[in-house]
């Protein structure tokens, strides 16, 4: 066609009466799956004492529940103003009480942004959006336990350019209004906050310098580090004493057994993992590890047993243990799969551990000595999705995130559905694009990490 004539049809298609929308009002979203793989996982939150109830938070899947103990699962945070989730934390007094703060903090370049911290007050039916909308990626949200309408946002801030709305805030009014108590500057965010369960006035939070572009990221300077109050998260102190002096991200943990313990697991060129007995006035490197922090800028986590002060876990590429006080670690993954950023731990029964990976969920009852994956949550991250002509049904595939390339039915004849066996791995690695032969469904190309092309 001619470009006058190409201009005549549009005009003519321009001057057409408007679509009518309601030719769509009949068609629903269905869930197709698939479920045998996961997706990155933010944070887990349970009820102490109580198996059946867990909030799970993804990188970019929303949020579930489950009250039968991951037997089976409700999808929640369905349309609010993020699909993406940083942290939660749950009322002590009230688990029906769930703070969620939004936008993943794991700072890699496919993260997901947020617009604010949520709070619900009927176990995660309906939300309202309490502010801080414009902090993007929240790292940690905690809630005082003797006074529960104080409320601590640890925020990262905006991820590739500067912005004011980051670092610590603080409610006391339940979430009414919110006050900025911890802030260096537009380009120094929040990567972690504790509290002592035993006298909540003592909280520690740690500052980081990120930026991240498509070519290039940077992570720490020497502005940044740990803080501590001593009067509620009102004013803040640097503390310094055995620390390194250039620092990246940081994660800051206070053992609830012995709240003089604190440790703080760097990103930094000396040590990765600190231990302070005596409240953090003096710091002493316990390792220098690498894997207990693997790629710091996008782990820099860990967790204290709340009856051991000598157990900790570092969160990372691996799942480890230690239990000599950060000295040696040893990896209690298993067959779980790998990147680790989630791991809840039972304060009434500590050998009940969650935990949540880039390959999303499972769940331990001794300890991390055995875990049990779940595979009955539709989470995964899908860079890029194509559809082939086959009949009589065409198949879906796609790339996810660390999880391979999976090729899948859009139907089956089968009463129960589409179920995981359905699904078919591609080609393993990171997926990204995808496409099969117009000939031969059954021929695939794909890429993964490092550009990497197979043909199938």
């Amino acid at each position: 066609m001619r470009l006058p004539a190409l201009l005549l049809a549009l005009a003519a298609v321009a001057a057409a009466q408007p679509f009518d929308t309601r030719l769509f009002n009949n068609l629903q979203y269905r869930a197709i799956g698939p479920a045998d793989m996961g997706g990155r996982t933010a944070d887990i939150e349970g009820v102490p004492g109580d198996p059946n109830v867990v909030y799970v938070g993804t990188g970019g899947g929303g949020l579930f529940k489950t009250t039968n103990g991951g037997t089976t699962w409700t999808p929640l945070f369905q349309r609010e103003g993020s699909f993406s989730v940083g942290d939660m934390a749950l009322d002590p007094t009230n688990p029906d009480v769930v703070w969620l703060g939004s936008g993943e903090a794991n700072m890699r370049n496919s993260v997901s942004f947020g617009d604010g911290i949520y709070k619900s007050t009927d176990g995660g039916k309906t939300w309202k959006n309490l502010g801080l909308r414009e902090t993007e990626h929240i790292a940690r949200v905690v809630v005082n336990p003797l006074n529960t309408a104080m409320v601590y946002v640890c925020a990262v801030g905006h991820q590739s350019a500067p912005n004011d709305e980051r670092g610590v805030f603080m409610t006391a009014d339940a979430g009414a209004t919110w006050q900025k108590t911890l802030f260096l500057d537009n380009e120094h965010g929040c990567s972690d906050i504790d509290i002592d369960p035993q006298n909540p006035n003592i909280l520690y939070a740690a500052l980081w310098r990120f930026d991240r572009k498509p070519w290039n990221h940077t992570s720490g300077d020497e502005k940044g580090g740990v803080w501590k109050s001593i009067d509620g998260g009102r004013t803040w102190k640097k503390l310094t004493n055995g620390l390194p002096k250039l620092l990246g991200r940081i994660g800051v943990k206070v053992a609830p057994s012995n709240p003089a313990v604190v440790y703080a697991i760097t990103e930094s060129k000396e040590g990765t993992l600190y231990r302070s007995d005596n409240a953090g006035e003096t710091f002493r490197e316990m390792t220098k590890e690498r894997e207990v922090v693997s790629r710091g800028f996008y782990y820099a986590d860990m967790r204290v047993d709340p009856t051991d002060e000598n157990r900790v876990y570092a969160v990372a590429g691996r799942l480890q243990v230690s239990i000599d006080g950060g000295k040696t670690f040893k990896s209690i993954v298993g067959k779980v799969h790998v990147d680790y950023h989630a791991l809840w731990i039972d304060r009434l029964n500590p050998k009940r551990l969650w935990c949540g990976e880039d390959g999303g969920i499972a769940v331990s009852y001794d300890r991390g000595s055995n875990w049990e994956t779940v595979s009955n949550l539709a989470i995964g991250q899908f860079y890029n999705i194509s559809v082939d002509n086959r009949q009589p049904f065409y198949h879906i595939t796609g790339g996810l995130q660390d999880n391979g390339t999976w090729t899948g039915p859009s139907r089956t004849r089968e009463p129960a559905g589409i179920l995981n066996d359905d699904w078919v791995m591609v080609s393993f690695g990171d997926g990204f694009h995808v496409l099969s032969s117009p000939d031969d469904p059954d021929v695939f190309v794909s890429e993964s990490q490092g550009g990497l092309h197979r043909t199938y």
